[in-house]
C-alpha cells in the first residue's frame, strides 16, 4: 500500500464502525475495524444513488479472498457532506508495483511470472463474479506478505454504475483500453488489455504506450503497436494477444491464466477453497550433500505455460506398451554439441520400441457438465479422460468412475490424477496450510470412498504436480520453494505404507518445471542454465544420474511415451516439437506446429496431444510424429475451462 500519512484537517475520524487512523490517498484511509484488524476505507462521491451503489457492491462480496484485497463491508456514513458511500477492504501491508520498480527495478522472469499469474488469478475471480475491475494499473497491485494482491476491486465499474453526475478527476490513460478511452463501460476485456500494460510496466518500468503527454499516449493506446521492450518468452505472444486493439480478439482471463500456469500449479496462483486434511503421517527427509550448479541458479527460466481453454497434463502410466528401458548408466552430457539428428529410427541397445499404432474412429461423444468441453472417444482408445477440475467456484473435482464413461465428484479445489489402474485417485490441493504447517496430498479409493491423507513437506516447501508410477504403487510430487523461486526436489509417497519421502536434488532450478517418472523408475526434471533448455536425470538419493542439455524443454509430467523409448519436448529453437531417444538421446522426429499450439502429451507410442486454438475455443488433436492430424479428442469453448488429466484407459 501507499506510505500511511496522518490523518488531516477535515478527514473523517471514523467512517460508519472504524476509526481513521491515517491517510492513505485522496478519501482513502487506514481505519481500524471494531476487531482490531487494520482496514481500507474509501469513500466515495456523495452523489451516488445508494440504491444503484448497494446493488454493484454485492457481486464484490463473494469474490474469494485469492490474490485480491478482498471486500469486507460497504455503507453510508453521515458526515457533514451528507451521506456518503463506503467501502471498506482488507489491509495490505506492503510496497505497490509501481514503488517496488521506482525502488528496486524491474521485476526478473520468475518474479514477473508470479505477478502475472497472481493478477490474473485475481481478474478471473472478478470475472466469474459477474463484475470487472475496470483500472487495473501498477498503483493497484500491492506486494503482500503472500504474494501479488490486486487492490480497489471494482471501483470503476461501481463509481460508472452509480453515478448521477458526470464529473470525474481524468488520470492519465497509460493502462486503460482503446474502447474505454472512446467512453465506453468496463467491461472483462478492458481488464486483460490494462493487465497486458501492467506486465510490461513490471518487465520495463513504463507502460507500452508511454508518450510523456496524455494526448501522445492516447494517440499510441488507438493506433501504434505496444512496446514490448525486454518481455521475456511466452509472456511476450500472451500479452500481445491482450493488447489487440479490437476487444473481440482478446482472450478471455481464465484461457489467459490457463496459459500461464500449464502444468505446475501453486498454491498462490489458483483461487482455491480450501481443504482440511485428517490426520496425515509424517515424512521422512534424507539428507543430502548438495553439489552446486550455478547455471541452474539462474532465476530466469521461462514459465510452462502449456494450454488455453484447459490445463491439460497428461498422465500416461500403468500396463500400456512394452516393458520400461533399463535405468541409464550414469553419465554427464554426450559431448559439446547435440546428437544428430536421426531421420529414421535407430534404436538404443536393450530398448523395444512398440510396433505403428493405429488410432481407431471416435464412436461416442461425451460432454462434461458445466465446462463447455465435449470428448471424443473410442472405447478401444489407450488414453481418456481420467479427472478434471472445473475452474468455476464452488471448483468441483470429478474422477471418471472405473470402466465407465462417467465422472463422480470425488473433492472441491484438488488436483486430480487418476491412478494406473483407475481405482484410485491422487489430491493435491491447492490452497497450502490451512490446518498445519504440513503439505499433504489425498489418496481416495474410488470403489469405496475411503481416503486418507499423507505429510509431504513442511511450510515453507510445498509439494505439487502428482505423477503416479508406473505399478500405482508411488506417487511423485514436485517440491517447491515460494519463498526462494525455486525447485527443492521431490518428495516419492508409498501409497501402501503412507509414507513420503522427502529427497533433495544436488541441483536446483526454477520452480516451473515439474518433475516426473523417468520409464527407467528415476525421476526426471527440465531445468533452464541461462542459455538454453535441458533435462536431468536423478538416482533415488537426488543425485544427477544423467543429463541431456541439448533436447530442450519437457512440457508438464506427460512427456515420455507410454513405452519409454521416447520422449518429448519443445525443440530448443522453438516453435515445434522434437521426439528423442529415451536412452541415447537422438532425435527421432520434428514436428513443426503454429505459434499458439500446445503439447499436451503422448495418446499411443506413435502418436502425440496437442492443442490447436480454433475461432471458438480450442481442440485437443492426436498427430502422428510426421505432423499429420488424424483426429479430434476434445472440444473446447473459448471461456468455459477446466483442469484436464488424461491418463492411460484402466480396464473395467
Amino acid at each position: 500500500m501507499p506510505d500511511i500519512d496522518p490523518v488531516r484537517v477535515g478527514d473523517p475520524e471514523r467512517v460508519g464502525e472504524y476509526q481513521v487512523v491515517g491517510r492513505l490517498g485522496e478519501d482513502v484511509y487506514l481505519a481500524t475495524a471494531p476487531s482490531g484488524d487494520r482496514v481500507v476505507v474509501r469513500l466515495l462521491p456523495a452523489d451516488v444513488s445508494p440504491g444503484r451503489f448497494r446493488e454493484a457492491m454485492e457481486p464484490l462480496r463473494e469474490i474469494p479472498a485469492f490474490c485480491t484485497a478482498q471486500v469486507l463491508d460497504s455503507g453510508l456514513d453521515g458526515g457533514t457532506d451528507g451521506d456518503r458511500p463506503y467501502i471498506v477492504s482488507e489491509y495490505v501491508d506492503g510496497p505497490t508495483l509501481r514503488e517496488t520498480v521506482v525502488s528496486e527495478g524491474v521485476l526478473g522472469a520468475a518474479a514477473l511470472h508470479r505477478l502475472a499469474v497472481g493478477t490474473m488469478t485475481a481478474l478471473v475471480a472478478l470475472h466469474q463474479a459477474g463484475t470487472v475491475h475496470g483500472d487495473l494499473r501498477p498503483d493497484a497491485v500491492v506486494f503482500g506478505p503472500d504474494g501479488p494482491r490486486v487492490i480497489d476491486l471494482g471501483m470503476a465499474r461501481a463509481l460508472e454504475a452509480t453515478a448521477s453526475s458526470t464529473t470525474r478527476k481524468v488520470d492519465v490513460p497509460a493502462y486503460s483500453s482503446p474502447e474505454r478511452l472512446m467512453g465506453t463501460s468496463p467491461g472483462p476485456e478492458g481488464d486483460l488489455f490494462s493487465w497486458g500494460a501492467t506486465v510490461v510496466f513490471a518487465a520495463s518500468g513504463r507502460s507500452p504506450f508511454d508518450a510523456g503527454t496524455m494526448s501522445g499516449t492516447v494517440n499510441r493506446i488507438v493506433n501504434d503497436e505496444p512496446d514490448l521492450g525486454a518481455l521475456p518468452g511466452e509472456l511476450r505472444g500472451l500479452v500481445t494477444a491482450c493488447l489487440a486493439k479490437d476487444p473481440a480478439r482478446r482472450p478471455t482471463a481464465s484461457d489467459t491464466l490457463l496459459r500461464l500456469v500449464g502444468g505446475f500449479l501453486t498454491s498462490d496462483q489458483v483461487p482455491a477453497a480450501l481443504s482440511a486434511s485428517s490426520e496425515p503421517g509424517t515424512p521422512s527427509t534424507r539428507p543430502l550433500r548438495t553439489r552446486a550448479r550455478p547455471a541452474l541458479l539462474v532465476a530466469g527460466a521461462l514459465a510452462v505455460a502449456l494450454v488455453s481453454g484447459g490445463a491439460v497434463y497428461l498422465a500416461v502410466s500403468g500396463d500400456q506398451g512394452p516393458a520400461a528401458a533399463p535405468r541409464p548408466t550414469p553419465s554427464t552430457a554426450q559431448g559439446a554439441l547435440a546428437p544428430a539428428f536421426t531421420p529414421q529410427p535407430q534404436l538404443s541397445p536393450n530398448v523395444t520400441t512398440a510396433p505403428w499404432e493405429s488410432v481407431e474412429k471416435t464412436t461416442e461423444d461425451v460432454e462434461l457438465p458445466g465446462t463447455g468441453i465435449t470428448l471424443h472417444e473410442s472405447p478401444k482408445d489407450p488414453v481418456k479422460l481420467g479427472s478434471y477440475l472445473h475452474v468455476k467456484a464452488p471448483f468441483a473435482t470429478f474422477a471418471r468412475e472405473r470402466g465407465k464413461e462417467t465422472f463422480k465428484q470425488v473433492a472441491s479445489a484438488l488436483q486430480p490424477v487418476l491412478s494406473p489402474r483407475g481405482d484410485k485417485v491422487a489430491l493435491n490441493p491447492f490452497g497450502k496450510f490451512a490446518e498445519s504447517s504440513f503439505d499433504y496430498v489425498r489418496i481416495q479409493d474410488l470403489g469405496t470412498g475411503s481416503q486418507f491423507d499423507v505429510r509431504t513437506v513442511e511450510r515453507p516447501l510445498e509439494g505439487h504436480n502428482p505423477v503416479w508410477s508406473q505399478d500405482g504403487s508411488k506417487v511423485l510430487l514436485s517440491v517447491r520453494n515460494p519463498d526462494k523461486e525455486q525447485s527443492d526436489g521431490f518428495v516419492v509417497v508409498d501409497v501402501a505404507a503412507r509414507r513420503a519421502t522427502y529427497v533433495r536434488t544436488e541441483s536446483v532450478g526454477s520452480d516451473t518445471f515439474p518433475a516426473t517418472f523417468a520409464p527407467d523408475g528415476s525421476v526426471a526434471r527440465g531445468y533452464y542454465d541461462g542459455k538454453g533448455y535441458g533435462v536431468d536425470f536423478y538416482g533415488p538419493n537426488g543425485q544427477a544420474i544423467r543429463t541431456m542439455h541439448w533436447v530442450g524443454q519437457p512440457r508438464s509430467t506427460g512427456w515420455f511415451s507410454p513405452s519409454g523409448a521416447l520422449f518429448a519436448t519443445v525443440c530448443p529453437k522453438g516453435d515445434t516439437v522434437c521426439v528423442w531417444d529415451s536412452v541415447s538421446g537422438n532425435r527421432r522426429y520434428t514436428l513443426g506446429i503454429g505459434e499458439n499450439t500446445r503439447f499436451v502429451g503422448w495418446f499411443n507410442n506413435n502418436h502425440l496431444l496437442l492443442q490447436n486454438p480454433v475461432k471458438k475455443g480450442s481442440k485437443i488433436e492426436v498427430f502422428d510424429l510426421y505432423g499429420k492430424s488424424v483426429r479430434v479428442l476434445a472440444d473446447l469453448k473459448k471461456g468455459d475451462t477446466a483442469f484436464l488429466s488424461f491418463t492411460a484407459a484402466a480396464a473395467g
